[in-house]
């Protein structure tokens, strides 16, 4: 069974889901600090007119803000405030929209020349026999549209490649994946210029909400251990792991189960996740006969070789 992260009170869901949310909210939005007091954020309160005396206290912690100005003397949570800046829900913050993705490209996030992942859309449409041909090997190899729904699976028309979106902890975007439609095209992966995949772990902004933690090693991996049931599932893109990656491990989670590729680096990756994350539980999942990594394996394999999985420490 899969244990969701439970909270005694709003305070301590809030200090673990929007303390990481505050600082790049007020930052993103132009909303400057002012001066702080303790763990409250003193900025001019974006509801009225002042540009003199700031009186708009939001407490870090808490997503609680309140203006003491007497003529406005407005209050309320995180989620109203998103909602009130950005005129969207705080839900859909983590949904992938055309604005926010142009100003992914109009930062420069996209790579000149060769390595260019020049996107011109991101995220398919379901209703489009069209849209769909554009992700037919992924949903060959058993993900479901509203598996690459959720992962916000997309495509670029001028590279010809999937794209695979990559969000951190805070569900900003900080990386674009462009995978190979076909064995002809080389390299199998894009990336974009700036993204560095050591400073996230894929699919971190959703798993980090759960307890325990299933730990692969290509996005790919991640999306078929999602798709038979696991979304409890963060990828480290690559067989090396670094000391980062394994802070936010040993963050977030309270045992770590590790479904590395079965070949040398798979074993390497599996033995530094150990070493780096001591004082956790720590468990290993094993990949079928004939299978070289999770990717290759069907949902009922999955399923079975998770549940089964052996304890290390």
């Amino acid at each position: 069974m899969i244990k969701t992260r439970t909270y005694s009170t709003l305070k301590s869901y809030l200090q673990m889901n929007l303390r990481d949310d505050i600082e790049s909210f007020l930052e993103e939005y132009h909303l400057d600090i002012h001066s702080s007091s303790g763990s409250e954020y003193i900025i001019f309160c974006p509801f009225h007119k002042n540009v003199n005396t700031p009186s708009f206290y939001i407490n870090s912690v808490t997503g609680l803000w309140q203006c003491f100005n007497p003529s406005c003397g407005k209050k309320g949570n995180f989620r109203q405030l998103y909602r009130h800046v950005t005129g969207r829900s705080f839900e859909s913050k983590i949904k992938l929209d055309p604005v926010e993705l142009q100003s992914v490209i109009d930062a420069g996030f996209i790579v000149q020349q060769e390595k260019d992942i020049d996107i011109s859309t991101i995220g398919i449409d379901y209703n489009n026999i069209d849209e769909i041909k554009k992700v037919q090997q992924f949903i060959d190899r058993g993900l479901s549209f509203k598996t690459l729904q959720y992962f916000e699976i997309g495509f670029s028309e001028i590279k010809n490649r999937i794209v695979i979106p990559v969000r951190n902890h805070q569900y900003k975007i900080v990386g674009l994946i462009g995978r190979a439609i076909s064995k002809e095209q080389e390299p199998r992966y894009l990336y974009n210029k700036g993204f560095k995949r050591a400073d996230v772990l894929f699919n971190i902004q959703n798993a980090k909400h759960y307890t325990d933690v299933i730990v692969v090693e290509g996005s790919v991996d991640a999306m078929k251990v999602y798709e038979a049931g696991f979304p409890n599932v963060v990828a480290t893109l690559g067989a090396q792991v670094s000391n980062y990656q394994a802070s936010l491990l040993r963050k977030y989670f309270d045992s770590i189960t590790i479904f590395s590729d079965a070949d040398e680096a798979g074993n390497a990756m599996r033995d530094a996740i150990i070493d780096l994350c001591r004082g956790k539980k720590i468990y290993s999942a094993q990949i079928s006969s004939g299978c070289k990594d999770p990717g290759d394996m069907n949902t009922e394999e999955i399923t079975k070789n998770i549940n089964n999985k052996n304890n290390i420490i």
